[in-house]
């Protein structure tokens, strides 16, 4: 054999070794993450999954084993090939942070079930990742010293303070745009001689919240904007929808008082009538309808230019909360001194169904964004008191599938108490308000017209609600001076 053919053999040899090495013991490069979708991030409760990208395809089983959240925010893995998804169950805790950790554990500390999976051929590199929640946090306006109507923003995790708005501008609502980064309020400006009620305009202010970093934070604080002026209409109740798109606000002209309507507002475009009068309204979640109550009598108003006709209600009065998914309305009926509450569905063949009904009347309910299972009510109960017929305010729960009551706290001795429930249901933030009849010297008012002397702002932290589980009373947390407070999303 010549000696170029042993070279040919031997190297034929050694492949075919290195070949059946390979094929014998596989890749042994361990699997690493390449790419996190939440890592760095601040979520909210919109995050609903996040995504974890393998450097190759492994058993899910491994990685299910393998793959721990802490504090423990339960869901469920999925995958496709080397990618991998995670979908929360419940809602993410504001101002927490969170550790995502995907290594083997000791195979000592393995239980006999996991055993088979953790001593498996499989390698792969640890993987330590962090993310955040968003930070809790409020705002409201103030009733003293220099905070004054002023809308201020308080991070309650941070524990920092931050007046939004100038003293020439005093603030008489507001509400908070989804991000959270800017807030839409209504103001009357000071600055000019003889302002009344009729001068209120709207405009942003915004926040410095979940922006990227410090310095856009730093430099984004108190930005003030003009979004609707008061020189022919005066501006009255307004409403924000939840995704930011529509702005819905009454208006009248001061020329002709009988020219009294909503009018809406789309991003830049120009404000437009709709023509339709209004004593108390609500916008869905989506902003495609608003439900309008005029004359004890509620309507369903779509907000397309082409999106159908108007449905009337006419046997109930208003309509109180759009569930978070859209899918229920709770309307309010009433009737001969009995207050009905009524569960409206989507699914037509499921039909209304009533709630609950009650010699009290109410107010105000909001959804408990958790579990949804679970509506705030804000009832007005009455007393008699040194002859006197006093009204006493209070909060209860109410279960959406059986419809019992649960009272929670007896709130201060004012009817327009301001409800808000944090996003991620775990505290609601509620007003204490001193009001007295105006005079030409007052600088501070309520929805009603009311001269506000004094407020202060609560905490009440929310209980468990479940099912064959007394529920103890937790006494609220008296914050600041303040009043209308309300959680950023």
């Amino acid at each position: 054999m010549k000696r170029f053919d042993k070279i040919v053999l031997g190297s034929i040899f050694v492949l075919s070794l290195l070949v059946a090495l390979l094929w014998g013991f596989g890749d042994r490069q361990p699997v690493s993450v390449q790419q996190f979708s939440w890592e760095g991030k601040k979520i909210s409760v919109t995050d609903r999954f996040f995504s974890l990208s393998l450097s190759q395809a492994i058993d899910p089983e491994f990685v299910a084993a393998n793959f721990s959240i802490d504090p423990p925010l339960p869901g469920n893995l999925s995958w496709a090939g080397k990618d991998f998804f995670y979908t929360l169950n419940e809602l993410p805790i504001y101002g927490q942070e969170y550790q995502l950790k995907l290594a083997a554990p000791d195979t000592a500390t393995a239980n006999d079930e996991t055993l088979e999976i953790l001593t498996s051929d499989i390698a792969i590199e640890p993987f330590l990742a962090r993310f955040q929640s968003r930070d809790r946090a409020f705002a409201y306006i103030g009733t003293e010293g220099d905070d004054r109507g002023r809308l201020i923003l308080f991070n309650l995790t941070q524990q920092e303070k931050s007046i939004l708005t100038p003293a020439d501008l005093t603030v008489l609502d507001f509400e908070t745009y989804p991000e959270g980064d800017r807030l839409l309020f209504a103001a009357i400006p000071t600055a000019a001689l003889n302002t009344n009620l009729d001068d209120l305009q709207l405009y942003t202010v915004t926040t410095g919240l979940n922006t990227t970093t410090t310095a856009e934070a730093e430099a984004g604080i108190g930005k003030i904007d003009l979004v609707l002026d008061a020189d022919e209409y005066a501006n009255g109740k307004f409403q924000l929808a939840k995704n930011g798109q529509r702005i819905v606000v009454q208006r009248v002209n001061k020329e002709d008082p009988r020219d009294r309507s909503l009018w809406v507002i789309e991003g830049s475009a120009e404000p437009r009538g709709l023509g339709i009068p209004a004593d108390e309204f609500l916008l869905s979640p989506d902003a495609e309808v608003i439900a309008v109550s005029q004359g004890g009598q509620l309507s369903i108003v779509p907000l397309g230019r082409n999106s159908g006709a108007i449905q009337a209600k006419e046997k109930f009065t208003r309509l109180l909360a759009f569930s978070p998914d859209n899918q229920q309305q709770i309307a309010l009926q009433e009737t001969d001194g009995i207050s009905s509450l009524y569960v409206l569905n989507e699914n037509q063949e499921e039909g209304d169904r009533v709630l609950l009904r009650t010699l009290t009347p109410i107010i105000d309910c909001r959804y408990e964004p958790r579990y949804g299972q679970t509506l705030y009510c804000l009832k007005i109960d009455e007393a008699e008191s040194l002859g006197q017929v006093v009204e006493e305010p209070f909060l209860s729960a109410i279960d959406l599938e059986t419809g019992d009551e649960i009272p929670l706290l007896a709130l201060p001795n004012y009817r327009d108490v301001r409800l808000s429930v944090a996003a991620d249901g775990l505290a609601l933030l509620f007003d204490q308000v001193v009001t007295a009849n105006p005079t030409p010297n007052s600088d501070l008012f309520t929805e009603n017209g009311l001269a506000v002397e004094g407020g202060r702002v609560w905490l009440l932290t929310l209980p468990e609600l479940e099912r064959d589980v007394e529920i103890q009373a937790v006494p609220p947390e008296s914050l600041m001076p303040g009043f209308r407070p309300r959680w950023m999303p």
